[in-house]
């Protein structure tokens, strides 16, 4: 057994943090505000993320020089208490011009980036003996066990609604995921396959087309409806399994026995699988919202028309400035074509301000938008006076409030909706998009939670205004359906007569189109 060394005195201690201060002030970038620094230690076993934030307000990743590593290693070994272990990780805050701090974590399991294989666990009790052992490191299972490999295990769905239909409220895959997930979560490795095909439970009168499969990448296992019900119905899987195929690069790494032996005992319920990681969205941080405020603000100055770009916004036929899908900081920018939505892997850029300038020189120096920006400013011809026509909208109705952006329906065009035509809708009475009644909700684009929300179906009793459109792909859903923004709120049509509340449709909707004709 490794003898710890002498335990290092509070003056020793700060000695040690005032040295390694003076390294990192020597060698971090001039333009540096903080560092933030997240030692994670068990046995050999260290990680040690660091982040900057420079004066400009912008977060970077930044390498630790390997020249300070032994400090902190020295640190965590003079600091161990016979008995009772020494730290397992230590969150270490660096102010300019040198003023810092830290805080040490002495019994959690720290929030690795990669846990640490079993030996490091077993090292760690040698290194630094104790008298009481956490339950997390002890229960740790030796390396070579048959219950060495834990995996997670992806649910489909995580309950259901008042009428027994499944659900699962969930962040949306980026549609420009989508392919490489699906891709991903079909072509890993089979653990387990029965025969035949079981039933779809959000279409049970179908014929059974769900596969009787498990899958596993040798971290999670999931069954083959998660891939089915993503494909057919929209139904997205859990983000923590989303966020490790995006770490993975969307390739399923080799998966040796050990891991398919755990996966094929957790699929036949022989095993217990971990609870599920903690699930973080991503927060737009303050910095980033300034940025876009900023950007805002120069695209009103210049003129630049609001259907040519989104902020955050999907916006069809746009360009686009987001945060990249699965990264913590980054930010990315695209054009969203009407008819594939984004597609391909955009540059990924370190923090919105970035971004955003290069949006605002994208949008200002463009020949193209330049000459499409002159025609629609020329003077309209005038022309004669038709003869009466049907009442159909005028101009292009618009969303109501609360409602999803007018570009969710591509191929738009000015309708008159005829008595006996059946509509339906999820949400209450103060809306205006409506959907060809029993659209599937994967053919419908819209937020996942709005599965939870009321459900009702209308039948038209006068003519009524409306902007007709085929969904596009959006929220990781395949998008096709029908739909329909109506010239007035569903109460107001309730109330004049023109809609008609009724228990069930009795019709069937147009196909899905799933892509541009």
């Amino acid at each position: 057994m490794t003898s710890p060394q002498p335990r290092l005195s509070p003056e020793e201690q700060n000695a040690i943090l005032g040295s390694v201060t003076t390294l990192l002030v020597h060698r971090l970038p001039g333009d540096w505000s903080q560092l933030f620094l997240d030692f994670r230690a068990m046995g050999t076993y260290v990680e040690a993320p660091v982040s900057v934030l420079n004066i400009f307000g912008q977060s970077v990743e930044w390498a630790l020089p390997e020249e300070a590593l032994p400090f902190f290693l020295e640190l965590r070994a003079g600091m161990y208490r016979e008995g009772e272990g020494t730290w397992f990780s230590a969150r270490f805050h660096l102010a300019h011009p040198n003023v810092y701090s830290i805080e040490y974590n002495w019994t959690e399991e720290p929030a690795w980036t990669h846990r640490p294989a079993a030996k490091h666990f077993a090292e760690e009790l040698e290194m630094f003996p104790r008298a009481e052992v956490p339950t997390w490191l002890v229960e740790t299972p030796a390396e070579g066990d048959r219950g060495s490999v834990r995996l997670y295990d992806a649910p489909v769905f995580d309950g259901s609604d008042e009428q027994g239909r499944p659900i699962a409220p969930r962040p949306a895959v980026h549609p420009q995921d989508r392919d490489d997930v699906l891709k991903y979560l079909e072509n890993a490795p089979v653990v387990l396959a029965a025969r035949g095909y079981g039933p779809d439970l959000l279409q049970p009168d179908a014929e059974p087309d769900v596969p009787q499969t498990f899958h596993t990448d040798g971290t999670w296992v999931w069954s083959g409806a998660v891939p089915h019900y993503f494909r057919k119905h929209g139904v997205n899987p859990v983000p923590q399994l989303v966020q490790h195929i995006h770490d993975n690069g969307y390739q399923v790494p080799p998966v040796d026995d050990a891991a398919q032996d755990a996966a094929t005992r957790i699929a036949t319920g022989e095993a217990e699988s971990q609870p599920l990681p903690e699930y973080r969205p991503r927060q737009i941080a303050e910095h980033d919202r300034q940025a876009l405020a900023q950007l805002q603000e120069r695209l009103n100055h210049f003129g630049v028309a609001p259907h040519e770009y989104g902020i955050v916004e999907p916006k069809l036929d746009a360009l686009v400035i987001e945060p990249a899908p699965g990264t913590e900081n980054g930010w990315q920018l695209q054009f969203w074509d009407a008819n594939r939505g984004p597609s391909g892997r955009p540059a990924v850029f370190p923090n919105a301000a970035a971004a955003a300038q290069t949006m605002l020189g994208t949008l200002l120096w463009s020949p193209e938008r330049d000459a499409a920006r002159a025609q629609q400013a020329a003077p309209a011809p005038v022309a004669q006076p038709a003869p009466p026509t049907a009442p159909v909208p005028s101009q292009e109705i618009q969303p109501l409030p609360d409602e999803p952006p007018l570009s969710l329906l591509r191929d738009r065009e000015p309708v008159v909706i005829q008595p006996g035509v059946e509509v339906d809708r999820f949400g209450d009475e103060n809306g205006n998009l409506l959907f060809a009644a029993r659209t599937m909700f994967g053919n419908r684009s819209l937020p996942p939670d709005w599965l939870n929300r009321r459900y009702h179906v209308y039948r038209v009793q006068r003519p009524i205004p409306a902007s007709k459109g085929i969904a596009v792909p959006w929220f990781g859903q395949p998008g096709g359906g029908t739909g329909f923004f109506l010239g007035k709120s569903v109460r107001d049509l309730l109330a004049d007569g023109s809609l008609l509340e009724v228990a069930e449709a009795t019709t069937t909707p147009p196909p899905p189109q799933t892509s541009a004709p």
